[in-house]
């Protein structure tokens, strides 16, 4: 083994052209200096986050010794090429995450079934449960984030954990400030099919951006006979976005009725080009303080975030077009910690508030209704110029300005949304050395969460128009009464509000067993009430969770473990109008025929689905094994397999909303497979090294809260509610689902070095993915149906990325270019799936190549669409972000 590493080094140096006698391995690498190697130090690994040290020799360590975790320090985040980036947006580089469109996935679930923490207080979105208080980088000392290996002490949901920990108070007092200039390079363009057209199309180009940090820290005074510190900031982020129209109109040059270029691409006639730049920001800030004396901790945290941003529609006059999103978000976070010998505890008080309001960017768009039209209006008060040109007759034969697909929307901005949430959480825990053998732990969580939403439309009401002047629907709220005859009374609301509510408790009881010093035995049951509204009560989830690891090689610097455990899914409110009620409708339409008008009116009240008896909480159990090894401030190798199997799911059925499967149809079933491998060199050496491989699989027919061909359904998607049967008979729906992992690279270092008397510093992170699977779905009369097994296309493109920093270090400044996407890779993360609207039935088990003889259900040849296979998104453009720090 000797002569192998010696051998090693030695090509390395003639490679480096430097002569390996002459040069010590330590300096050749960049990792260190001449010191003699390191011995164990079992009280070096004592500490959390000692880095080397996989062991962790403290008994009351946060941390189950068999946690899949990854301890990401601010410092280090910070060398890499980041720029201004928030929590969320790097969370993504722990060890076992991929990301979905929605967030992070791990072991299959998707970005929204995620825990996400600050100082152990719950920040995510009340409403759907994805990310929402999104912390700088500047704020954090780091976060941890866990992909599995959870202890009863932990509260885990289906997905992973991030818990975000922020800087505290400093001795002296200290500030940190920095402030970055950042431009994008033009968004990548849809392409079109064949076929396709649109009246307007729009482009969406993010402009130049600025942002600034300043932290301060420090003592206070002394108060009572403690230490009093502080921490505060601010984060300010502006930009801009620039919305480009472009209006066209079809072309009948020959005036044969029938557009030029179809069957192909159509051809157009521009007619109008417009642009508005729109303003955005976002304005974290904190401000923390704390009181330590002896073996008592006091911290109070207020962390909130304030932001704008705007959404525009396509195909619409410019007036109906913006609809502006303001949001605030606030945590308040109270701390106590006992810290004694042989008992340590800790009481946490923490409000989390949301609040989301829209309206109009137009303020005329705010009073009036929406209408929404197959066809272009002869009159638009707010565009005439667009209604004229589109009914000229300069092609007479045809409909100049048709709209194929949809609507086109005028007059109002259409369904404004309100929201209101609020959770208060209280949590206790307790450590106690028993004695030289058991750690006990026991604690309970009481959490109480309320969504206020108040749904309205601009204007009182919304009007969709099939064709002009002969059939028209207009759709209100109502309160109280609404009979279903038409002209009769009904209690039109300008808007509705209703109110969700959802409490989650939790109590633990654990013991840590450690028959040797280097082996820790562990085994808990957690107990958690999952209630949602008056009728979804999951009153007795009882999740057993145990594991051992062992440090075989001793002093902290390795670690051998397995664990099991089970974890129930924490639904969040936005599942209110599935389980609870809906915003009351009542939609009347108005037939013209010969001259007179038949009227219609149908009253939605608003029912939700029925939740029937003997549904079953969703719950999934876990399997991990794996290694790691380290020596204290020097390297760390990290290799474990997780397994992770889904037991019920929870979704609308034809029965109500219950567990897929348990009377009848497919069960909901999703089961994952990872292994994963990390290796990394000190992050204080002068050559820091990281580098991590990732392979996975996730089978099923059981998505969760997100479907990329739905959206965020929160568990009321159209896969198991029989909308179509063959998605409820078909094997086809079971296959690699949207979050099957593949295979996933990256390496991130930073190399630093000094020319004269500036010190330079060179950081990247590499990262190389395998693409989604691909899926083939067909929409026919019974619904949208999985028309060949699930991931039946294969892949897409493989998805490579490189960031690069470049950074110098001169008289107290660090000015600093990070460029990402570096060589402006653009591949599509995403493509169109329906592969026809004919009425066919699911191929089972076929393959891609079954399409060419596939029939309706009449026994006809069925078309492919044009769209189908093409991107609908892609990987961001090339961009660039020149940032200057200094430290006071």
């Amino acid at each position: 083994m000797r002569r192998s590493v010696a051998l090693a080094v030695t090509l390395a140096a003639l490679l480096a052209g430097h002569d390996a006698r002459a040069q010590d391995p330590h300096d050749l690498f960049g990792i260190g200096n001449k010191t003699p190697k390191p011995v164990p130090d079992a009280e070096a690994c004592k500490e959390p986050h000692a880095f080397g040290c996989p062991f962790v020799t403290d008994p009351f360590e946060p941390a189950p010794p068999f946690a899949l975790s990854t301890w990401l320090p601010a410092s280090y985040l910070r060398r890499l090429p980041v720029a201004n980036a928030t929590h969320d947006a790097v969370a993504g580089f722990g060890l076992g995450a991929v990301r979905d469109d929605v967030g992070l996935s791990f072991g299959g679930a998707t970005g929204l079934e995620n825990l996400w923490s600050l100082d152990g207080a719950s920040i995510q979105s009340i409403r759907t449960g994805g990310a929402e208080s999104r912390i700088p980088l500047t704020f954090l000392e780091g976060m941890t984030v866990t992909a599995g290996g959870f202890a009863a002490r932990d509260r885990a949901s289906t997905g992973g954990r991030i818990d975000a920990v922020l800087r505290r108070g400093t001795e002296t007092h200290e500030i940190d400030a920095t402030v970055w200039g950042g431009y994008t390079a033009e968004s990548r363009r849809r392409p079109f099919s064949r076929g396709s057209y649109f009246v307007r199309r729009i482009t969406v180009d993010s402009g130049p951006d600025i942002s600034a940090s300043v932290v301060g820290t420090g003592p206070i005074a002394r108060l009572a006979g403690g230490t009093t510190w502080y921490a505060a900031g601010i984060a300010p982020t502006f930009a801009t976005s620039l919305f480009t129209w472009k209006t066209a109109r079809l072309v009948d040059a020959d005036g044969d009725g029938s557009p030029d270029g179809l069957p192909g691409t159509p051809h157009t006639e521009p007619l109008l080009e417009s642009t508005q730049r729109t303003p955005e920001y976002f304005v974290p800030a904190m401000l923390r303080t704390g009181w330590d004396r002896g073996p008592h901790h006091v911290e109070l945290t207020l962390f909130g975030q304030r932001s704008h941003g705007t959404r525009m529609l396509g195909n619409s006059t410019l007036q109906a077009a913006g609809l502006d999103r303001d949001d605030t978000v606030i945590d308040g976070i109270a701390t106590y910690r006992g810290v004694w010998k042989r008992t340590h505890a800790s009481v946490q008080l923490a409000w989390h508030r949301s609040v989301h309001r829209e309206s109009a960017r137009d303020p005329a768009a705010e009073r009036l209704p929406q209408l929404l039209s197959a066809y272009i209006p002869t009159t638009l008060a707010e565009e005439p110029q667009l209604a004229a040109l589109c009914n000229d007759n300069t092609y007479p034969n045809i409909t100049q300005c048709e709209v194929p697909f949809g609507y086109f929307a005028s007059g109002g901005v259409g369904p404004l949304l309100d929201l209101v949430g609020d959770r208060p959480t209280a949590t206790a825990d307790v450590t106690h050395v028993l004695d030289s053998r058991h750690t006990l732990r026991a604690g309970a969580t009481l959490e109480d969460s309320r969504l206020a939403t108040r749904a309205r439309f601009s204007g009182g009401m919304q009007t969709r128009s099939l064709i002009e002047g002969v059939f028209d629907s207009t759709q209100r709220y109502y309160h109280g009464e609404c009979q279903p005859m038409p002209d009769t009374p009904c209690g039109y609301a300008s808007s509705s509000e209703l109110t969700y509510r959802t409490r989650y408790t939790a109590a633990y009881v654990e013991d840590t067993w450690t028959p040797q010093a280097d082996i820790r035995v562990n085994g808990g049951l957690r107990w958690e009430l999952m209630w949602v509204g008056p009728r979804l009560h999951f009153s007795n989830q009882l999740a057993p969770r145990g594991g051992i690891a062992w440090d075989v090689l001793g002093g902290g610097r390795s670690r051998v473990w397995t664990s099991y455990g089970r974890s129930f899914v924490t639904l969040p409110a936005g599942i209110g109008p599935t389980v609870i009620r809906r915003d009351p409708t009542v939609t009347e339409a108005v037939t013209t025929i010969s001259g007179s008008g038949v009227k219609t009116r149908d009253v939605d009240p608003g029912a939700s689905y029925s939740i029937t008896d003997g549904i079953r909480p969703m719950a999934q159990d876990e399997l991990t094994a794996g290694i790691e090894v380290g020596l204290a401030k020097t390297f760390r190798v990290t290799a474990w397999a997780q397994g992770r199997w889904l037991r019920y799911g929870l979704e609308t059925t034809p029965h109500g909303f219950d567990n897929p499967g348990r009377q009848d149809g497919q069960p909901a079933r999703r089961s994952s497979e990872l292994l994963a491998l990390e290796v990394a060199t000190t992050p204080t050496g002068k050559l820091t090294l990281r580098a991590g491989y990732l392979v996975g699989k996730t089978i099923g027919n059981y998505l969760g809260a997100y479907d990329p061909r739905q959206g965020a359904i929160l568990y009321n998607g159209t896969q198991f509610d029989g909308s179509g049967d063959g998605a409820l008979t078909s094997g086809n729906e079971m296959g690699r689902l949207p979050t099957d992992a593949g295979h996933r690279l990256f390496v991130e270092a930073d190399r630093r070095g000094k020319l004269g008397p500036v010190e330079l510093e060179v950081a990247a992170r590499l990262t190389l993915a395998s693409g989604r699977p691909r899926n083939v779905y067909a929409d026919t009369d019974i619904g949208v149906i999985s028309f060949l097994p699930r991931g039946s296309k294969g892949r897409g493109p493989m998805l490579s990325q490189a960031n690069i920093r470049v950074a110098a270090h001169w008289q107290g400044f660090d000015v600093t270019l990070d460029v990402f996407n570096a060589f402006d890779r653009a591949a599509g993360t995403a493509t169109d799936e329906l592969y026809t609207s004919a009425e066919v039935r699911p191929i089972e088990g076929g393959t891609y190549e079954d399409l060419v003889f596939a029939k309706s259900v009449f026994g006809q040849d069925i078309g492919r669409r044009n769209a189908f296979g093409l991107p609908i998104a892609f990987q961001g453009p090339v961009s660039a972000v020149l940032g200057v720090h200094r430290a006071f």
